[in-house]
């Protein structure tokens, strides 16, 4: 095990008492050993440092004043670990045991790949499957619709320290759209490929809030991809101009919709316009 290539998992939490030993327990029990754990608490009010606290030496603890974005949290991990590889994982979801074993293995088999995703299982907030994601596994199939669905999961990618770390780590300063903007300025660096298997189990909680934040999302991410035309040089296709048009009608009259409806159309959509 020892002349495996060290991974770092890095999880940001904030307020995560209810699900971040679930979480942790999930990279622990992990079939690919040689990894460390390191988790950046950015200030939670909640009993989450005390539970951190339970597993000793097992992971690495950073405690941090509040920062002003996902990156600059999951970056003070980075900066701190010393893995090969960087895995990402948010407090709230759970990793499937073989996740790091095959994904690793695809990065070391693959130089050129910068980085790794795979497969999704969607849960609500008590841990019950309600949806399955799949994405496109190739990088061809991959940049066919990257201008307009994210290439990965984001907990689920396992990312090329060397390849991150020449784009200046996670954009910072943002919320939601930190994976967006890295995931572009990472294309230029080299190729993408999730593997063809369930990594995940992705928390998403069905509630009005929730679906607030995807409207955001959805706006942010459209700067962002304006950003990408003009400053990383990206074409979008005739057709992707089209669906992004569709996309932004779209998204606005499914607001209106109750929560759970408007996750099973948002869900519906993507397939179909994928």
């Amino acid at each position: 095990m020892e002349d495996r290539p060290l991974v770092s998992i890095v999880i940001p939490v904030y307020n995560g008492e209810r699900y971040v030993k679930e979480s942790i327990d999930s990279c622990i029990n992990q079939t690919y050993r040689n990894t460390e754990i390191i988790v950046v608490d950015d200030e939670s009010t909640d009993n989450t440092l005390n539970i951190l606290k339970e597993y000793g030496e097992k992971i690495k603890v950073l405690s941090v004043k509040k920062q002003n974005g996902l990156g600059n949290v999951i970056n003070i991990g980075i900066r701190e670990s010393k893995g090969k590889y960087i895995a990402r994982l948010d407090s709230d979801d759970v990793m499937y045991p073989t996740r790091l074993e095959k994904q690793v293995q695809y990065l070391e088999d693959n130089p050129n790949c910068v980085a790794v995703g795979g497969h999704i299982d969607v849960i609500d907030e008590n841990g019950i499957i309600k949806n399955h994601r799949e994405y496109a596994v190739e990088d061809k199939d991959i940049r066919k619709n990257m201008f307009l669905f994210s290439p990965f999961a984001h907990p689920a990618v396992t990312l090329r320290r060397t390849s991150l770390e020449s784009v200046g780590l996670y954009p910072e300063d943002m919320w939601k759209v930190e994976d967006v903007k890295l995931f572009f300025l990472l294309s230029k660096k080299g190729q993408f490929h999730n593997i063809s298997d369930t990594v995940i189990k992705y928390r998403m909680t069905f509630n009005t809030q929730s679906q607030s934040n995807m409207v955001q999302h959805f706006r942010k991410t459209n700067t962002i991809r304006e950003w990408a035309i003009t400053e990383l040089d990206i074409k979008p296709t005739f057709r992707e101009i089209v669906i992004w048009n569709i996309q932004k009608i779209g998204v606005y009259i499914l607001n209106i919709l109750p929560p759970k409806a408007f996750m099973k159309v948002f869900e519906y959509t993507r397939k179909v316009l994928k």
